[in-house]
């Protein structure tokens, strides 16, 4: 099966662009489709069959063109780098120099800067079926390249940036690039991979909102919420992990068994009250092997989403500061509308040497995964 690729449109400002942006859309089992965009490495579009009658719906929300992507600060669907989430006091230290980062968060760095992986044209291309399990296989990532149910169903596509020495403060001239496939057992594959010139950080993640019953379709508190953590990692008053644990046992981030995501909507809890709803940290036992570590319920549209990834983290956010009218299909999102489920490194972990470290040596290639299987 191929990709198809179109150009995607600028509606307001045609041809303003200096850059030209492209859809690739690659299909998966029973309908499933990807619409992928090249600006920010985004996934435009994720549409899945339901388990009832296999009615299919967009269950990722998004904006409509080129240009409210360019206006975008909700990072919809993009890939997030090089260091996605928080940096306390926006600066690290490594090898005995300071790197000063962007403060644009409080007192914080979130999610790199200004000329950060969402914010970059991606160069796109376009892989068969054999180049993209001969690249998922040169990952060595145990429980993906290892698994014969994990190769890839159809084409796929590549996307590629650089990030230059000192970009928003980070060392090395970084390259980046991230593979998105269907896999013969139904999963949605992202998989990144960066090598650098110089030690330096690479903890992408993808932020994606998803709505299983549609992306339009409001509420996300029903949905069903699992998630195989014991601890999450605890926030100071600028909402940045500050080294210490909290066991979910008797809280309202105890997934473990399954409960409504709402559950975590408890505003009287002091680390979900100042971010105004669900915005953690989960702690993850997978010691680096990709695995099932979350799985999302909608019993309304009967959509079941499992995450797998190597990633020791995954940041659970619910949409807090979601909102606007004039979204993708002419849609309106508000708070809670929607979950992030983003594979990551901890938040922070530059600065806290009990974390698993986010640094990559110079010339070290290092890969990481995130899937989102439908089942």
């Amino acid at each position: 099966m191929s990709v198809e690729c179109e150009i995607f449109p600028s509606i307001n400002e045609p041809g303003r662009y200096d850059k030209i942006s492209y859809k690739y859309t690659i299909t998966g089992r029973n309908g499933a489709s990807a619409e992928l965009i090249n600006y920010g490495a985004r996934i435009f579009r994720l549409n899945v069959p339901d388990n009832k009658d296999g009615k299919t719906a967009d269950v990722v929300l998004g904006v409509k063109d080129l240009d409210d992507y360019l206006k975008d600060g909700a990072n919809h669907g993009a890939v997030v780098g090089r260091s996605a989430n928080r940096i306390g006091g926006a600066k690290f230290t490594l090898d005995g120099v300071t790197y000063e980062l962007p403060v644009n968060d409080g007192p914080n760095n979130l999610h790199t800067g200004d000329k950060a992986f969402q914010f970059k044209f991606w160069e796109g291309r376009i892989l068969d079926r054999e180049e993209a399990d001969s690249y998922i296989r040169a990952s060595g990532l145990q429980g993906l390249c290892d698994d014969d149910s994990k190769r890839p169903y159809s084409d796929a596509v590549l996307f590629s940036c650089k990030s230059e020495d000192g970009e928003n403060g980070f060392p090395g001239n970084l390259d980046a690039e991230v593979l998105y496939a269907f896999l013969e057992d139904d999963t949605f594959l992202i998989l990144y991979k960066g090598v650098s010139d110089k030690k330096t950080v690479f903890a992408p993640t993808n932020h994606a909102y998803f709505n299983l019953k549609g992306h339009n379709r409001g509420f996300i508190g029903n949905e069903i919420l699992t998630v195989m953590s014991d601890q999450v990692t605890l926030k100071d008053d600028t909402n940045c992990p500050d080294g210490t644990y909290l066991d979910v046992e008797g809280t309202p981030f105890d997934f473990r068994n399954g409960a409504p995501v709402s559950q975590a909507l408890d505003l009287s809890h002091p680390q979900i009250g100042f971010c105004k709803g669900l915005d953690q940290n989960f702690c993850l036992a997978n010691e680096g092997r990709y695995e099932k570590i979350a799985v999302l319920q909608e019993q309304e549209a009967s959509r079941t989403m499992e995450v797998w990834t190597d990633m020791p983290g995954i940041q659970f956010y619910a949409g807090n500061h979601l909102g606007g009218d004039d979204n993708k299909d002419n849609s309106s999102y508000r708070p809670y509308d929607a979950l992030c489920l983003e594979a990551q490194m901890f938040p922070n972990s530059v600065n806290i040497p009990g974390f698993a470290s986010s640094l990559i040596d110079a010339g070290e290639v290092k890969y990481h995964a995130c899937g989102y299987r439908f089942c």
